[in-house]
């Protein structure tokens, strides 16, 4: 048995979980005797619903153990108290992603003890034909799996659900008819629960008109909401990841100020705040920190316009509802009215390949020749080779379902194209031999279409590209090394090269 990654398909409908087949914790013969396995999975048993926030240890094989702060967690009891249903136990691997309903995980509650028995049906797809399992398992000193269980325990604690025995691990388990077939895909432990309690959520005043407003950053340029409602300013999408959410801030001397840790739960994931950070003292490896600040602010034009986050250096950071991860962050914020899209000639972007992944680094402005804002979702793209556009297809790209030559600007596939703000990255297969390669932009507002000039670049065109990676770190924005980052988040990522040389890279993890 290895740990193992969902189909291709299936992997882009649930999440992007994919560990390969090199973990420690490998090789038992596939279909054990004894491995408990349900028939159905359960969808909406009755119960009184509660919101509960989850904490867990992750482990798989790409990023290895990592810890999980602030999970959505949804829990039903019965009428009598002998029955817990938890939705979520195992976030990414209980949602029948084609009409979205969400299996449940039984347990029998008796005194302070939760009794959960193994092989409940935690994911099951006929049209992909797989089927995942709720098993427990134990591991040898080596991380070898030596048993499957069958049954796992919580213990009540006050109004905290904690595991009982932490050197069991709950494993994401799909039989196969052989060893190769078989595998897991995930390990959870340490398991803590809490409700999670009354939530002030921010809403603007209805009779408040609320403006859409453009927001320009290092990381990128996005729409967001703004209402005024005399000296408070309402604000919602400076999280990427919980756009919906608002936090409030008030305007005093020309400036407004927001205080740290609003808490957002717009997120299907998680529970996220909303803090300001600065940086501070490098750590023991020499990468930066980040340090929380209590408040963050905005100077705030005369007319009211126009915000900008000062210091310019400050960090707006989406950290764990915990505040002991730190998922992305933003500096050089500035938001004003956004005027509309109009006609305009696309800012030139540049393109650079990577002979050792054999991958292309693009970099898709979006602004006009003139440094003005253009809405990206107006923009599309091409790859010319050797002067000729290239189509990518499905037969030699996996994530595709159709032939594609125009590349929308936001688009990924969660396999062979990825985008980071202005960053898009593609992994290449099958290309004919080639020389030179070129990306054009094109930009399309009200039927007239503009594009952009092209710069070719070579093969090889990332310096240093015959160097040799000997070890990559990647740590998260405060500088922190991560094993598992989560998905959504930025991290960087610093690779040293035989030569002594270093490279440092953000990237959007999926």
């Amino acid at each position: 048995m290895h740990i193992k990654s969902l189909s291709a398909l299936a992997v882009i409908m649930l999440l992007p979980a994919a560990v390969s087949a090199s973990s420690p914790m490998t090789k038992i013969p596939a279909k054990i005797a004894g491995i408990p396995m349900d028939q159905d999975p359960v969808y909406n048993p009755e119960g009184t619903e509660i919101p509960y926030i989850m904490n867990v240890t992750e482990y798989g094989d790409i990023f290895g153990q990592e810890d999980q702060d602030g999970y959505k967690m949804t829990i039903r009891m019965s009428d009598d108290g002998k029955t817990i249903w938890f939705r979520d136990l195992n976030p990414g691997y209980n949602r029948y992603s084609d009409d979205e309903e969400y299996s449940w995980i039984k347990g029998t509650v008796d005194g302070n003890d939760i009794t959960v028995k193994t092989g409940q049906v935690l994911y099951a797809n006929e049209k992909f034909d797989q089927k995942l399992y709720f098993e427990a398992v134990t591991v040898d000193g080596s991380g070898q799996v030596n048993s499957f269980l069958d049954e796992f325990h919580f213990t009540i604690s006050d109004n905290r659900i904690v595991q009982t025995d932490d050197n069991v691990y709950v494993a994401v388990y799909e039989d196969g008819e052989t060893m190769d077939d078989a595998g897991i895909y995930m390990f959870f432990f340490n398991y803590t629960m809490e409700p999670v309690g009354d939530i002030h959520k921010v809403i603007p005043p209805e009779e408040i008109p609320v403006q859409q407003w453009l927001m320009t950053s290092t990381g990128d340029a996005r729409f967001v909401s703004v209402a005024r409602d005399g000296d408070t300013v309402y604000i919602a999408g400076l999280s990427e990841m919980a756009p919906e959410d608002y936090v409030s801030g008030t305007i005093k001397n020309g400036v407004l100020t927001i205080n740290s840790g609003y808490i957002l739960t717009s997120n299907p994931r998680y529970y996220i705040r909303l803090i300001g950070a600065v940086e501070g003292e490098p750590d023991e490896f020499g990468y930066p920190t980040l340090n929380m600040i209590m408040q963050y602010s905005f100077d705030v034009t005369d007319d009211g316009n126009r915000l900008t986050l000062s210091p310019a250096d400050t960090y707006i950071v989406e950290a764990g509802y915990s505040l002991s991860n730190f998922y992305s962050g933003i500096q050089e914020v500035n938001i004003f009215p956004y005027g509309g899209d109009k006609p305009a000639v696309p800012a030139m972007p540049t393109v650079e390949h990577d002979s050792l992944n054999d991958m292309l680094y693009i970099t898709i402005p979006s602004t006009d020749t003139d440094g003005n804002y253009i809405n990206p979702e107006h923009i599309t793209y091409r790859v010319f080779f050797d002067g000729e556009p290239y189509r990518f297809t499905p037969g030699s790209y996996n994530g595709l379902t159709e032939p594609m030559t125009d590349i929308s600007y936001k688009f990924t596939d969660y396999y062979d194209f990825y985008v980071n703000g202005s960053l898009h990255t593609i992994y290449l297969h099958d290309v004919p031999e080639w020389t030179t390669v070129e990306v054009e932009s094109t930009y399309t507002v009200d039927g007239i279409s503009n594009s952009s000039g092209r710069q070719p670049a070579g093969l090889d065109s990332v310096s240093g590209a015959d160097r040799i990676a000997v070890s990559e770190t990647v740590t998260d924005l405060a500088g922190r090394i991560i094993s598992n980052p989560a998905p959504g988040s930025i991290v960087i990522i610093t690779t040293k090269y035989d030569d002594g040389s270093t490279k440092t890279a953000k990237r959007l993890i999926k």
